[in-house]
């Protein structure tokens, strides 16, 4: 059973340990990498050990859900990787083989964001009973876990030039997602220009509309990069 809950409008409700053990899990395998950074910074062969095995154990889980969704679906939308999250985590899997700072810098702030939100508030529509909440679990926080292996482990931080390459790296996805919504009648990342959309998000109303909704999204987007942006190199340069 691995049908979309969107189309099958069965949302199965998560429990309080199911809903809060993986953010449990997931906070602590952070101080432990923190912790024993030196021994993997100090241990190349180790490092690309963990960064392969790491690379390969999240395509598998990545590509599953999108096999297990053609299975079902054939050749449809449904199974295009064009939400915010399986991008970063597509190109997660790729900065954990080619450690290509620019990517990690967009990484970094749509992964651990997007994340985040994901693990706090999952709708998954399944639960613990089910492959697909290991999947979304585990995926996500890899997904976060990635991006602050490299700061931990390789000392990497992104500069100002770096971030203002990473957003408009998403820019750019967000223009196209924008045109493909529109065509194709999707509703990938949330972004519409379709007037027809606001029945199915009434929620864009509270928001100025289409397309004013759009602005604000644009002006969130810009403060999330800018206040995470100063936190991470708050810290970093605090542990220095």
């Amino acid at each position: 059973m691995y049908d979309s809950p969107y189309r099958t409008g069965i949302f199965i409700e998560l429990n309080f340990v199911e809903k809060y053990l993986p953010l449990f899990l997931l906070f602590a395998l952070t101080i432990l990498l923190f912790i024993y950074k030196d021994y993997f910074k100090n241990n190349q062969k180790l490092d690309k050990l963990i960064r392969y095995f790491a690379a390969s154990f999240f395509g598998i889980i990545y590509l599953s859900h999108y096999l297990l969704r053609f299975s079902i679906y054939g050749f449809d939308t449904l199974i295009l990787p064009f939400q915010l999250c399986s991008i970063s985590m597509f190109l997660a899997i790729i900065l954990l083989i080619n450690k290509n700072k620019t990517i990690f810098s967009f990484v970094l702030f749509t992964g651990i964001l997007g994340g985040l939100i994901s693990l706090s508030i999952p709708v998954i529509g399944y639960n613990s009973s089910y492959y697909r909440y290991y999947q979304y679990e585990i995926a996500h926080s890899l997904l976060i876990l990635t991006p602050l292996y490299f700061m931990a482990v390789h000392d990497y931080l992104p500069t100002k030039k770096e971030t203002i390459k990473a957003f408009l790296m998403f820019q750019g996805i967000v223009f196209f997602m924008i045109i493909f919504n529109y065509y194709a009648n999707t509703d990938f990342m949330f972004v519409f220009i379709d007037k027809a959309k606001i029945t199915k998000f009434p929620v864009i109303d509270q928001f100025g509309g289409i397309p004013l909704y759009l602005l604000w999204g644009e002006l969130l987007s810009v403060g999330l990069y800018f206040i995470e942006y100063q936190i991470i190199t708050f810290f970093y340069k605090y542990k220095r």
